[in-house]
């Protein structure tokens, strides 16, 4: 099913000509009908050649600019009507901006009321306009009321479409309507993307799986996934939270916030643009921009957007900027939410004019679906890294251990180069003097027969049993004690007590005897230690995930 949405200025036609292709009416509110006008979003279809093609009949007055947004993200091909007397109007051109903003491609131009028209159909400003967006792929008809044939005008919309390419898209669906029906509960319509997953559809807003009761298009259930399509989702009553119009559904959770990072369509932006209201359109839903900065590189454009509300959007879902007071537009691409992080080194890089010449100036790593030419650089999985931020990474593992470990491998390696443990596992493979062990770095030393022999001591000082003896650290040397902590051989439970590896074997076992749920005075009864041991080896095995404290005077849960 291909997705039509409707264009053109107020009075133009669309919802006639609508009415006219389908044989349907489109115009479904009280004050609609009143005052002559589409207000909110119709939905018709008609069929030719067991091809189906679903109309989303979009208002064209300026008021309900909003409305006509959400019907324009999720269109394949945008039927675009033009008045031949009035010719392009306001809104004509508002639409049309609009339109190639959101990376639209396929265009049918529809002239309409040729019965009332005194001579031939002006299409220069048209072709003059079609001459500056050479991308653009279009069909021009006209419609005479009196006499057109329907049948004629389906075929050569049903041809017209064969000729399209449409866009790859994340499997999606946008909510533009939501609503309650006596006798089947609460229902939610949208269009559907094709290989969107019914079985699994996550309601972003919460990231919470979405129960639903059946899946509907063209009022007959159907939850194929193979085509682009109009659907309508009844809900189940068990759902926790009901989605709204705006709301994006899909099979994937996503961790969103209210900065955005974005690809622009254009290199060259009017940044007069910036100077006013600004907001944004994203799918059905749309949001005030805070605060907005271009980032240049020499063959693109990017910005980092703060808005007024944390809000979840698909990787490269096309987004509109509107300058609200001056009725400018730029269109783009999301790419990515920064993290906290990241987004202080955007700034920095804004702040100090550093030269970009690709998204690896920005970022240190990045998915490799963000890049069409891979050459140059180094890939790590998914990944794509710089070489300059390898050699970084590298000389911190090889001289700042001590400031890595303080601060721990997770956090120093999110924080600094916005990289997972995972990963660097990865870079680390290879290099014989350099693992990874609780969070930590461990820099294998040459002469292991040295720290044998001081782990040898050490156990010997400390003794078998469990209360085991007080020994002072300050006796040995220190780079072998410390690696003997990172390797696991010894453990220090407090200020005073450490203990070997042996005497956390014996703790564990212990552990495996004890009931699921235990008291601290069942553990000492166990273990015959006082409290000045079993409290701090309690802590400890808590710490390292054995046991877990599940109330306040200290009972014990086995893990």
């Amino acid at each position: 099913m291909t997705v039509i949405a409707t264009a053109g200025h107020v009075d133009h036609g669309k919802s006639t000509f609508v009415n006219f292709l389908t044989q349907q009416e489109t115009d479904r509110l009280p004050e609609e009908k009143k005052r002559g006008l589409t207000i909110n979003l119709g939905y018709t279809y008609f069929t030719i050649e067991d091809k189906t093609y679903s109309i989303v009949d979009v208002p064209g007055h300026k008021d309900f600019y909003k409305n006509t947004i959400s019907g324009f993200a999720n269109a394949d091909v945008i039927l675009f009507i033009i008045d031949s007397i009035q010719n392009w109007s306001e809104q004509s051109e508002q639409h049309f901006q609009s339109l190639t903003s959101l990376n639209k491609k396929n265009f049918i131009f529809v002239f309409t009321k040729i019965d009332l028209l005194e001579g031939e159909v002006k299409k220069e400003f048209l072709n003059e306009k079609l001459n500056n967006h050479q991308d653009i792929n279009y069909l021009i008809l006209e419609f005479n009321k009196e006499t057109s044939n329907r049948k004629v005008f389906c075929a050569s919309i049903h041809n017209y479409i064969k000729t399209c390419k449409f866009e790859e898209k994340t499997p999606r669906l946008w909510i533009d309507r939501s609503f309650t029906i006596d006798g089947t509960g609460k229902v939610i319509t949208g269009t559907a993307t094709k290989g969107l997953d019914y079985e699994n559809i996550i309601y972003n807003l919460h990231n919470e799986k979405l129960q639903i009761k059946e899946v509907q298009s063209k009022n007959q259930k159907n939850d194929k996934n193979d085509l682009t399509k109009r659907v309508a989702l009844s809900l189940k009553k068990t759902n926790k939270n009901i989605p709204r119009r705006g709301d994006l559904l899909s099979n994937e959770e996503i961790t969103f916030s209210s900065n955005l990072f974005i690809k622009l369509n254009n290199k060259d932006v009017d940044r007069s643009i910036l100077k006013g209201t600004l907001r944004i359109f994203f799918g059905t839903n749309n949001a005030h921009i805070s605060k907005i900065k271009f980032i240049n590189s020499e063959k693109e454009t990017f910005a980092i957007l703060s808005l007024t509300k944390a809000v979840p959007i698909p990787i490269f879902e096309n987004l509109l900027i509107e300058n609200v007071d001056r009725n400018k537009y730029i269109g783009g691409k999301f790419l990515l939410f920064p993290d906290k992080n990241q987004f202080l080194k955007l700034n920095n890089k804004i702040k100090n004019k550093v030269k970009i010449n690709n998204l690896l100036d920005i970022f240190d790593f990045l998915d490799i679906k963000f890049f069409e030419n891979n050459k140059e650089f180094k890939q790590i999985e998914n990944l794509f890294v710089n070489e300059s931020v390898l050699e970084k990474i590298f000389e911190d593992l090889q001289n700042n251990i001590d400031s890595i470990n303080k601060t721990g491998v997770k956090d120093f390696f999110q924080n600094n180069y916005q990289i997972s443990p995972d990963i660097l596992e990865q870079l680390i493979k290879g290099k014989e003097n350099i693992t990874i062990s609780n969070n930590q770095i461990i820099k294998k030393i040459h002469n292991s027969e040295a720290l044998e022999n001081q782990y040898i001591k050490i156990k010997e000082l400390l003794g078998k049993a469990l209360d085991v003896n007080i020994i002072n650290t300050k006796d040995f040397d220190r780079n072998n004690l410390r690696d003997l902590f990172l390797s696991e051989k010894i453990y220090r439970v407090d200020s005073k007590i450490i203990i070997s590896d042996v005497h956390l074997k014996q703790l564990v076992k212990i552990i495996e005897l004890m009931p699921d749920e235990f008291s601290v005075k069942e553990f000492k009864d166990k273990t015959s230690l006082s409290r000045k041991y079993a409290i701090p080896y309690l802590e400890l095995l808590d710490k390292i995930g054995v046991t877990q404290k599940i109330d306040k005077v200290g009972s014990r849960k086995k893990l």
